[in-house]
């Protein structure tokens, strides 16, 4: 009447272990892909605006698109700083929602640019004036580079992050 399965033979736990190994590896595989993607070193007198205005994508070893010079690493770079204590979260909220005095980074919905990454490391550099804040509950101005002392790297890692909130990744 056809095979019959044995769930306990002697070879049933290596085959079982087998299976459960099989996609923790494969995960393992896809992290270490990921963490070894790199970010690539800038001189730091480069100017923070990407050299390419247009909006070219590259997949990352995760599988999301990316605007084109930017990395998985200066997303993950652009996280801890936006998150730090006293930086952009104060305004934006952690993780660039429900912030009490910017807007919510993560609707992809822009009211003071058009999104893109340049977009974003434009705002980021050069801030925006209170006479130009579009929303009387956003009562203080967005100072150049957040008020803190980002070089160039930096608030390219940190458009980096924004833009991933704004497209969903």
């Amino acid at each position: 009447m056809g095979a019959r399965f044995e769930p306990f033979t002697s070879t049933a736990p290596a085959m079982r272990l087998s299976f459960v190994l099989r996609p923790i590896s494969a995960a393992a595989v896809v992290a270490l892909a990921a963490a070894c993607g790199g970010s690539q070193a800038r001189p730091a007198a480069q100017a923070p605006a990407p050299a390419a205005a247009a909006p070219a994508m590259t997949a990352q070893p995760s599988g999301a698109m990316l605007p084109a010079g930017v990395t998985a690493q200066m997303v993950a770079d652009g996280d801890s700083l936006f998150n730090a204590p006293k930086s952009c979260n104060g305004c934006h909220g952690k993780g660039g929602t429900n912030g009490r005095n910017g807007p919510d980074l993560t609707l992809g919905k822009y009211e003071h640019i058009d999104g893109s990454y340049a977009s974003i490391v434009h705002i980021v550099t050069e801030g925006i004036p209170k006479d130009s804040i579009k929303h009387a509950e956003h009562r203080f101005p967005m100072r150049p580079r957040g008020g803190h002392n980002y070089d160039d790297s930096q608030v390219r890692n940190l458009a980096a992050y924004v833009w991933s909130l704004g497209h969903g990744h």
